[in-house]
């Protein structure tokens, strides 16, 4: 099998970042799949909304090509965040409301007694990790390549799902800033290819000639940065 007819899919693509970056590689069959695809997607995004059977049986379907060898899969972890217990400081009399806390570490899989619409979020985000237990799990069967995103600190890497699978990974953290983001997330890939092990660069502080983005709430929208509560 020749390099481009090789395919990766991106899993929760987001904007297709990934997807982009390996077709650039020479990877031209690879895509993205998510729930929507963004208007300022930068690669191919087939739509399956995987919370439901029949987006599960689209992304399976597409799984089956013969010339699939890697998956790269980055869930949603708005609900997993430990920055949601991070006090808002200097909020102001209209401000939005920060986001509440949803899993502590002793219910990873969620806070018993929530509200209906935190019920539902937490119900939603559980169905999209333990999917992406039972893909690792395909992944190692069928000797695919693999790898796994979330923020280092995301309760998602302990719910029950994913710990039922963590003995099939290697563990590397990396800070974003070293990778041309504007702010210092720690993001922890796990992952059963030892290339991905070089994915490990720290930032060296701020200086003269690296800063930082603040968090928290933005100035000029009125809302919170969506990372600055997916940081921790």
């Amino acid at each position: 099998m020749g390099l481009n007819e090789c395919l990766i899919v991106e899993i929760f693509a987001g904007t297709g970042r990934v997807t982009a970056a390996l077709k650039h590689l020479g990877l031209h069959s690879s895509f993205g799949t998510d729930h929507v695809r963004p208007k300022h997607a930068v690669a191919p995004i087939v739509l399956a909304d995987l919370s439901t059977e029949a987006g599960i049986e689209l992304l399976m379907q597409r799984l089956s090509n013969p010339n699939v060898v890697g998956i790269f899969l980055a869930p949603p972890c708005g609900s997993a965040s430990r920055a949601r217990s991070i006090p808002v400081k200097g909020k102001q009399p209209g401000d939005p409301e920060p986001p509440r806390p949803l899993r502590p570490n002793q219910y990873p899989n969620g806070l018993p007694f929530l509200c209906f619409v935190d019920r539902l979020k937490i119900s939603k985000a559980n169905k999209l990790y333990h999917l992406t237990a039972k893909l690792i799990q395909r992944a190692v069967e069928e000797d695919c390549l693999f790898v796994a995103e979330n923020p280092q600190f995301s309760f998602f890497w302990q719910t029950s799902f994913i710990q039922a699978v963590v003995g099939l990974m290697d563990f590397r953290v990396f800070q974003s800033c070293q990778y041309g983001s504007s702010r210092p997330k720690r993001t922890m890939l796990g992952f059963n290819a030892e290339e991905f092990q070089c994915l490990n660069k720290m930032c060296p502080g701020v200086s003269k000639t690296h800063k930082h983005e603040k968090w928290g709430l933005s100035p000029s929208t009125n809302q919170f940065t969506p990372s600055s509560w997916q940081n921790q």
